[in-house]
């Protein structure tokens, strides 16, 4: 992969809720990783911001992460928001020119990352999007999977001017116009990716790309509460009487 000669920062954005032991250790390990395809005139700072966690997060972990990663900054939330509200909040306080959230886990493939800084960095798009490949779904719980499936397919009924119907990948960036897009969400719960793309799909002066991502191994995905079914419902059914009614 060329990388692009480039001096803009980029901000690093994790949320995490109740991490797994050894997350911090983890989350170092996907860190350098990533920094040894990025050039070295690109400061980037890591932004990971705690969304109320009951267990897990321990002071040993900030300080082992502030020690090994040279930019870092961490936000502490009193209470649980929700995905969507715990990176709202982080993102509103970065300052690089550059933005890619995706979980503290690192999902993801590495190289998923990296093709999303180089398109960042290349400066033709101002939203880079992942997509997830079809072995994506074959590895989800049966109740997830048929939620995700059918969300894809409501998206293709009720919002055909999507850009990209898989809106609920966790890895996205973008630059400013796109984090003043990003900012203007305010679903707090898993929809807000949704919410995100349905915003860029409506500017034209938004040039959104998109990127094939794969998930890594030893990723386990949770299944889903019927209480959180519901939840994402109405947040759907929200996101299409505002498209309506600002038509």
């Amino acid at each position: 992969m060329t990388t692009p000669k480039t001096n803009k920062s980029l901000d690093l954005v994790h949320p995490c809720y109740n991490p797994h032991p050894g997350w911090a250790e983890d989350l170092i390990r996907h860190y350098t990783l990533f920094m040894s395809r990025i050039p070295t005139d690109v400061v980037v700072h890591m932004y990971v911001v705690d969304d109320g966690s009951k267990h897990g997060v321990h002071s040993e972990d900030i300080d082992q992460l502030q020690q090994s990663i040279p930019h870092f900054t961490f936000i502490p939330l009193s209470q649980n928001l929700g995905k969507g509200g715990a990176l709202r909040h982080a993102i509103r306080e970065s300052q690089g020119d550059l933005v890619i959230y995706t979980d503290a886990d690192y999902p993801y493939k590495m190289e998923n990352a990296w093709e999303m800084y180089q398109r960042l960095a290349e400066g033709n798009a101002d939203v880079v999007v992942g997509v997830r490949d079809e072995q994506y779904y074959d590895q989800l719980p049966f109740r997830r999977k048929i939620f995700s499936l059918s969300l894809k397919l409501m998206n293709y009924l009720f919002f055909p001017g999507l850009k990209v119907k898989d809106t609920q990948s966790g890895l996205k960036g973008f630059n400013a116009k796109g984090k003043a897009l990003f900012l203007k969400t305010t679903i707090s719960a898993f929809l807000f990716d949704m919410e995100f793309l349905v915003l860029v799909s409506k500017q034209k002066d938004i040039q959104m790309e998109w990127i094939y991502v794969q998930v890594r191994e030893g990723i386990h995905f949770s299944t889903m509460k019927p209480r959180t079914i519901l939840t994402e419902l109405f947040n759907f059914a929200s996101i299409l009487i505002r498209g309506f009614f600002s038509k």
